[in-house]
């Protein structure tokens, strides 16, 4: 399970500088996917590993985003942890077959983080000088964060499983699994 965790966090670190790049590049002002959203359902739903270890690779993630976004440390560490463990307990309920399951659950992932982000901020507003009214805003902006995440949700998914297989820690799926 080691090798498996550094190739997500190693994923999860590029392709939070990747899309912060491109972002960049092609100026978009509106809110970029969470990569690492698809990535931690990805996680939970994967059969390999035992939840202490996911977990630890869920909170590293989530440091690298509050290093990436500039927020206060340990904000989207709890938020990436909260939204892994409802979708590990979903993952012992369900099955992702197809790729709108798996954009849906990624959909799902991302509005569990963005909704732990935001009731943490709100709760340490008046100490962090943050206006609420701001928190409201970006709030009701939010639904381009979860638009974007459920676009790319796919091909983050197969981009993974394509790492993971290039570097022989996952099996190939089988022709009746599908991509």
């Amino acid at each position: 399970m080691l090798f498996r965790a550094l190739a997500y966090i190693a994923l999860g670190w590029l392709l939070m500088a990747a899309v912060a790049g491109l972002g960049h590049v092609f100026a978009l002002s509106v809110m970029l996917p969470s990569t690492t959203a698809v990535l931690l359902v990805h996680l939970a739903f994967a059969q390999e590993g035992e939840l202490p270890a996911k977990l630890a690779v869920v909170t590293v993630l989530g440091y690298l985003e509050d290093l990436h976004q500039g927020a206060p440390m340990g904000t989207l560490i709890l938020a990436h942890q909260l939204a892994f463990l409802a979708l590990h307990w979903g993952a012992g309920r369900l099955a992702l077959h197809g790729w709108l399951s798996r954009a849906a659950a990624a959909l799902a992932a991302v509005g569990l983080i963005d909704i732990a982000t935001w009731g943490t901020l709100m709760v340490l507003a008046d100490s962090m000088r943050i206006p609420r009214e701001a928190l409201l805003d970006g709030l009701w902006q939010a639904r381009w964060h979860l638009t974007a995440t459920f676009l790319v949700a796919h091909p983050v998914w197969l981009l993974t499983d394509r790492v993971l297989e290039r570097l022989r820690l996952q099996p190939k799926p089988s022709p009746q699994e599908g991509a």
